[in-house]
């Protein structure tokens, strides 16, 4: 089999996963190019990232800029009515086969009323599918590492790997979900041409136990997740529950959670480990690279 050959069958593949999720979904999912289109992808952002008043998650111009340019803007429509979107655009990471090009994924938001019912992962599938038709076999995004219904998803659903964690990578926010907050976030790789990837979109990649994992030597992170011992190989590192009810507590419980999910991450911030998997029990397991 040549090289095109088995690049035309990757992508063929990727694109019937992509076409069933979206059956399942009940959705269809396909780029957006037209204003009004592109006005309803930007209310939906907003209203699902709320931002300061008179601010937008990404202005219309600059949408505009990135769907002209090459950029990917689709939108998964439900009879005709737009209920999640996603915007990611090109760009270039370091390996250690020197400089790449791969595919950042900036923003995505599914409507409430179309909640768990998998447009997220049929959106995530297409521009899946997109990115591999156009020899693209990465894409990058972040999310904050303390909501365990993002991580799941972004891990345990799509196959992501943990690849990063960059310490307040946005800088001071002020929207209402995290304001007065640090902008921790995890950088998640998707390779997309891997088993990996295919198993969790075939619903192969089944979250195991923790018992799963301590019989392979992990070590467990306490509550107060100090930092675990660099001798470990494996480290389970507990997420919260539901961070959103913790930040309607106050800003200090929220800022202790943000202090102790970025000690126990320690190592991969500094390179030396990343996130493989989620346990069914909602921890993080990470994994040193030595």
């Amino acid at each position: 089999m040549t090289p095109t050959t088995a690049g035309r069958n990757v992508v063929a593949a990727a694109t019937n996963t992509a076409q069933d999720l979206a059956q399942r979904a009940g959705v269809e999912v396909r780029t957006l190019h037209e204003h009004e289109e592109l006005d309803a992808a930007r209310e939906i952002w907003d209203s699902v990232w709320p931002t300061i008043p008179g601010a937008t998650e990404v202005p219309s111009s600059l949408m505009r800029a990135i769907e002209h340019a090459g950029g990917y803007i689709a939108g998964a429509f439900d009879e005709g009515r737009l209920v999640g979107a996603s915007l990611a655009f090109p760009g270039r990471s370091r390996d250690v086969d020197g400089w790449k090009e791969h595919l950042h994924s900036h923003v995505a938001a599914v409507i409430p009323a179309a909640a768990d019912r998998g447009v997220g992962t049929a959106i995530k599938a297409h521009q899946r599918a997109w990115a591999l038709a156009r020899d693209i076999d990465r894409i990058l995004w972040t999310f904050d590492p303390l909501v365990r219904r993002n991580a799941r998803l972004n891990i345990s659903k799509l196959g992501g790997i943990g690849a990063e964690y960059l310490i307040d990578f946005y800088g001071r926010m002020d929207d209402p979900l995290n304001s007065g907050e640090e902008s921790d976030r995890m950088l998640v790789s998707w390779e997309l041409a891997s088993d990996r990837v295919s198993d969790a979109l075939a619903g192969a990649a089944v979250p195991l136990p923790r018992g799963h994992w301590t019989a392979l030597g992990a070590v467990v992170s306490s509550p107060s997740h100090n930092e675990v011992p660099k001798t470990a190989r494996l480290a389970l590192l507990p997420i919260p529950m539901d961070i959103v009810a913790i930040r309607a507590q106050g800003r200090e419980p929220a800022r202790q959670w943000r202090m102790k999910m970025r000690a126990a991450l320690a190592p991969v911030a500094r390179g030396e480990a990343r996130v493989i998997a989620m346990t069914l029990e909602g921890d993080y397991v990470m994994e040193s690279a030595t």
